[in-house]
Parts: structure tokens; C-alpha cells; sequence
């Protein structure tokens, strides 16, 4: 009988964690200003959404106060892109007492209601405050942790990555612009050899292994060539890893490139 029953809750534990979740559930509603939000537009968009599930209780704030450091700490090289919410567990805290309650968080979002409920994460994890990181417009899970796990370097980790992921990082639709850059590694200039779209404005953006945009160069000129090289001065851009992503209105494309002095 002993041995059945450990069967029972090994099978259960496995199940739980096949299908532990790892996507974000939408809603849409109003936060405790009256402004309406709908979560997968704004993961959509490109933003990273940072939520910690509160009671609110001491334990709260002190865990709670380190993600939204960590939130804090992209304020400028990623401005409006990485955004803090606190949301009451339930649902059911008045909105004044949560206002109280964020008094040293106050760059916040602040919700109360049961469309923004920590159910729905509680498989990765119980205890209190929960802090999940959110991003992508796959609705990705970067991040989730309770209580005293909840630490600055994990979620700003968390952060990095999804910030990655949502500028495209090392990913590419199609090869419709026949990107091809040279040197690899490059010391000054990199050059590089594409073909023009439609479109008559091409943006080159250069962003770094943390998804920080290094340098943005834009290509408005109406040569009807239909090969074109576009050199790009990198001189100022420290050593290393970094990936070059080209655009126009409708197509994103990218590609890896090392720069050595």
C-alpha cells in the first residue's frame, strides 16, 4: 500500500511538472488610477512587465523592494520599456491600503482586482510576496520566484534575457535583405552589404548581449542599386559580443558580429 501511494505522488509531482506554467495569463483591467491595461498588448508591444503579487504584510515589502530596484535600474538605458506592477494576491485589498503599502515603490502600477490574481503562477512556487517577470510575444515566464528567493541580481538576470528575447537578439525572419557583414571580428568599420525593399528608409540598430541599443545609423537614400553597402564606424563600441539588426516598415532581420580593438 506504502508503495502505491509513493507511486501516486511521484506520478502527481512529474505531472505537475510537465505542465507547470511557463506563458503569462492575459487580462484586461483597470489599475487603481482608473487606466485600463491589457496585459498581452503590452508584452506585445515589447515591454517587459515585472509584477509582485502582495498581500500586503512586512515580508512583502522587503522581498517586494528588490525587483523593483532591479525594475529601476533599466530606467535609462531602457526608458518606458520595463515597467513595475503590484498586484493584491486576490484581488480583494482596497486600493488605499495598497497605495500605503507602496509608499517606497512609487514608480508602480498598482492593481486590485480578480482579473490580476496569483493563481495562475502558483505552480512554480507558494509563498509571499510572488514577483514574476513577464515578456515576449510569446508571453514568456523569465521569472518566478517567493518570499526571500526573490533577490536584485535574479530579477535584473530575468529582465536581461527578456529584453534579449523582445529585441530579436540572435534571431531572424527570413533573409530578405541578403544581409551580409564584414570583417568578423571587426576593429573599425563594419561594412555591411544588403539589398534594398521596397521601403526607402532601412534602420541599422546595434545592440549589445543585454539587449541595450549601442548605436542606431538610418539609410533614407533613394539609390535604386540593387545591392547596397552601408559602413557603420563601431570604433567606440567596447570589445565584444553584439548582434547588428536591420529594418524596414515591415521586416526584421539580424545577425551576430564581434568587435575586437
Amino acid at each position: 500500500m506504502k508503495k502505491i501511494l509513493l507511486i501516486n505522488a511521484l506520478v502527481c509531482f512529474s505531472i505537475g511538472i510537465i505542465f507547470a506554467q511557463t506563458t503569462a495569463t492575459d487580462f484586461t483591467t483597470d489599475d487603481c488610477n482608473g487606466v485600463s491595461h491589457n496585459l498581452f498588448s503590452e508584452l506585445d508591444a515589447g515591454n517587459v512587465i515585472v509584477i509582485a503579487f502582495v498581500m500586503p504584510c512586512g515580508p512583502c515589502e522587503t522581498y517586494s523592494l528588490p525587483a523593483y530596484s532591479a525594475v529601476q535600474s533599466f530606467a535609462t538605458s531602457h526608458a518606458g520599456r520595463v515597467h513595475f506592477y503590484i498586484a493584491d494576491d486576490y484581488g480583494t485589498t482596497a486600493c488605499g491600503t495598497l497605495n500605503n503599502f507602496a509608499s517606497n515603490m512609487p514608480i508602480s502600477t498598482i492593481f486590485s482586482s480578480t482579473d490580476v490574481i496569483m493563481t495562475d503562477y502558483s505552480d512554480l512556487g507558494t509563498g509571499m510576496p510572488k514577483v514574476v517577470v513577464l515578456a515576449g510575444s510569446d508571453h514568456h515566464i523569465y521569472y518566478n520566484e517567493n518570499d526571500n528567493k526573490i533577490n536584485f541580481l535574479g530579477v535584473q538576470t530575468a529582465i536581461s534575457d527578456a529584453l534579449s528575447t523582445s529585441l530579436g537578439i540572435g534571431q531572424s525572419v527570413g533573409n530578405e535583405f541578403e544581409i551580409l557583414s564584414y570583417p568578423n571580428p571587426v576593429n573599425n568599420v563594419l561594412n555591411v552589404s544588403y539589398a534594398r525593399t521596397q521601403s526607402t528608409i532601412i534602420n541599422f540598430t546595434i545592440v549589445d548581449v543585454l539587449g541595450k541599443v549601442v548605436l542606431r545609423v538610418e539609410d533614407n537614400s533613394s539609390s535604386s542599386t540593387e545591392k547596397l553597402i552601408k559602413s557603420i564606424n563601431v570604433s567606440t563600441l567596447d570589445n565584444g559580443n553584439y548582434f547588428l539588426k536591420i529594418s524596414s516598415e515591415i521586416i526584421v532581420e539580424s545577425m551576430p558580429f564581434v568587435v575586437s580593438h
